[in-house]
């Protein structure tokens, strides 16, 4: 029997999913073969299921992996227009989620690597609109040589989850002066960073393009990434 998952985050011994069709969350017993990653739709052959202490596993074949955002079924992101064609997302930070003046992704960057990974994994998993979650999943995942698709998959999804419901015209402007807009400039930065790694040189160019259209001051530095990919710039791991 055939079944489809969505990977929330790489276990030691396989995946940590949700089921498409019923929502529930399922471990994947199966060897990671460092070509899927997060966010991707998987199909596998299940050969068996069972519950332990109230956990779901599963185990099977991993038939077919894809990147499929539309699957990923978060909410849009809500925004408020302050004045003329200047926007303010509304406060995704997860700051408070679990436990009021605690903010669990600082908390999580404070952790060593692998919990840290984990901390963030659950708390996008409890709270999907919380996208910062998934860009510092994806920085997690950047430097490395294995999981660096995985690092495309957290950036995308993020980018995907914010500009869901985003106005149609494009001369909307979300700075970075308001706290809230950065976690979905962070994640515009983060891809453009990804595709000039990648040495697609065009896209991280038009995401550069981009970032300055909505945030005319450029805090972030893109027009040097803009300049960068221009010149056709190797990344620089320490820009």
């Amino acid at each position: 029997m055939e079944k489809q998952y969505i990977v929330l985050k790489l276990n030691n011994m396989g995946y940590r999913t949700r089921e498409l069709e019923t929502g529930n969350i399922v471990s994947l017993k199966s060897d990671i073969d460092f070509e899927t990653f997060e966010l991707e739709t998987i199909t596998v052959e299940v050969e068996k299921e069972w519950i332990f202490k109230k956990n779901s596993y599963v185990s099977g074949k991993l038939l077919k992996h894809e990147l499929i955002l539309a699957n990923l079924d978060v909410p849009p992101l809500e925004y408020e227009n302050i004045e003329r064609n200047r926007y303010v997302f509304k406060d995704y930070s997860g700051y408070g989620f679990y436990t009021p003046g605690r903010d669990p992704i600082s908390e999580a960057l404070r952790m060593d690597p692998k919990r840290g990974y984990d901390a963030l994994a659950r708390l996008w998993e409890h709270y999907p609109q919380c996208i910062d979650a998934l860009v510092q999943m994806g920085m997690m995942n950047f430097n490395s040589t294995e999981r660096f698709k995985g690092a495309f998959n957290c950036f995308s999804g993020a980018t995907y989850i914010a500009e869901q419901n985003f106005p149609v015209d494009e001369t909307a402007q979300f700075p970075w002066f308001f706290s809230n807009n950065r976690p979905y400039l962070r994640a515009l930065l983060a891809l453009s960073c990804w595709y000039w790694k990648n040495g697609d040189f065009d896209e991280a160019a038009l995401l550069a393009r981009k970032i300055l259209r909505i945030n005319l001051k450029d805090d972030q530095g893109a027009r040097h990434i803009l300049e960068a990919v221009r010149n056709k710039e190797v990344f620089r791991p320490d820009f």
